[in-house]
């Protein structure tokens, strides 16, 4: 990890060798579309300060993919996207839409790397093709960076690598949580609890307290015998889930179904569809937070989808902003989104963009593969 620790102090020492470059940077600008407009730029912003760190270079050529299509579908190119990322950085950007068009702008972005399958097959003759665009590599996509793709772990082994001022902070902060001595909680939502489990797993002996809520929340509590009706859940896992039997593990007890009726556990017949936490959980939930001195988030607590949905991961977002005095972070990208859209995304002070990448580093730091090249 020490590789990370100082990117400022080695970029800077390395300034000279950026000046009239081509530098080639890998940022995650996967962003989320409503209608074809981007309404969760943070990712986006995260990357200003590398690329104005960067000015000194020649040209500045950014790659990143959108979404996992399975064709050249319009809809996930980039071209589109360009007057709204012109906007979100202040500044002009090229679009190359190949490997064979020249560069122009001082700095330009490269088509949906997903459009070919060499980045998700970890292909070196696409990584060779990549490293043409470029003299020297920087990983400022942290987000992306659990995947062994092209553009992640084998672009590093063909040109000078440095990692981004933000690959540099997201570690640095993932790091405070795996060294903190102090009291920890786990708050994990979302749909699969099957992507949660290794850190589940990891933290049951370091957290003090882990709350489950929204998919996750419904298979363990199926795996211990609960009614939960049609409610979500991931069948294949519930016998692992079985063998998980811990205090520290928290589930909701109240929750809103589809008909917007609050149900408390036992009153949950084989009809209902679980959809959002109920306020006594939160309640209960509230109270405990109030305890421990730094706390992870990461995931909805809810089908946030449907704003009829949303009422608990909204209460959850207004609660965290009354706690002073501890260190919170919060990831996860429909957890990020939804900050973003309900415009308090800004006001929480540590964040990291990635989603999957947040808990495989927590998971398992030595065999992330941003770091493993």
């Amino acid at each position: 990890m020490s590789r990370v620790i100082n990117s400022q102090k080695i970029l800077s020492k390395n300034r000279q060798s950026i000046i009239g470059k081509n530098i080639l940077v890998r940022v995650d600008f996967n962003v989320s579309l409503e209608k074809e407009k981007i309404f969760d730029s943070y990712r986006i912003e995260s990357s200003k300060e590398t690329l104005n760190f960067l000015k000194p270079a020649k040209r500045i050529i950014l790659i990143s993919h959108l979404d996992d299509p399975k064709n050249r579908e319009p809809k996930y190119s980039f071209k589109k996207l360009i007057p709204q990322i012109e906007k979100i950085l202040k500044t002009k950007i090229g679009f190359l839409e190949n490997f064979n068009l020249p560069i122009k702008e001082k700095i330009s972005l490269f088509e949906n790397l997903r459009f070919w399958p060499g980045e998700k097959n970890c292909d070196w003759n696409f990584a060779k093709k990549l490293a043409s665009l470029g003299e020297i590599f920087i990983n400022e996509a942290f987000s992306a960076s659990h995947r062994k793709h092209t553009s992640i772990y084998l672009l590093p082994k063909l040109l000078p690598t440095f990692y981004g001022l933000n690959f540099e902070k997201e570690i640095n902060l993932l790091n405070k949580v795996l060294k903190t001595k102090k009291s920890l909680a786990l708050i994990l939502g979302g749909a699969k609890i099957s992507t949660k489990l290794p850190l589940i797993k990891r933290f049951l002996r370091k957290a003090n307290l882990i709350f489950l809520a929204g998919g996750l929340a419904n298979t363990y509590l199926k795996a211990q015998g609960f009614e939960i009706g049609e409610s979500l859940i991931e069948k294949e896992i519930i016998n692992e889930i079985k063998k998980i039997k811990s205090g520290k593990i928290l589930v909701p007890f109240d929750f809103h179904n589809q008909n917007l009726e609050n149900k408390f556990l036992g009153e949950i017949n084989q009809n209902d569809i679980i959809y959002d936490v109920g306020p006594e959980s939160l309640k209960m939930l509230f109270t405990e937070l109030k305890k421990y001195n730094t706390i992870v988030w990461n995931g909805p607590l809810g089908y946030i989808e449907n704003q009829n949905f949303e009422k608990g991961t909204w209460l959850l977002t207004k609660f965290l902003l009354t706690l002073k005095n501890k260190f919170i972070l919060i990831g996860g990208g429909d957890t990020l989104a939804f900050l973003q859209k309900k415009g308090v995304l800004k006001k929480f002070k540590n964040i990291s963009t990635g989603g999957g990448a947040m808990l495989d580093y927590l998971s398992n730091p030595r065999n992330f593969i941003g770091l493993k090249w």
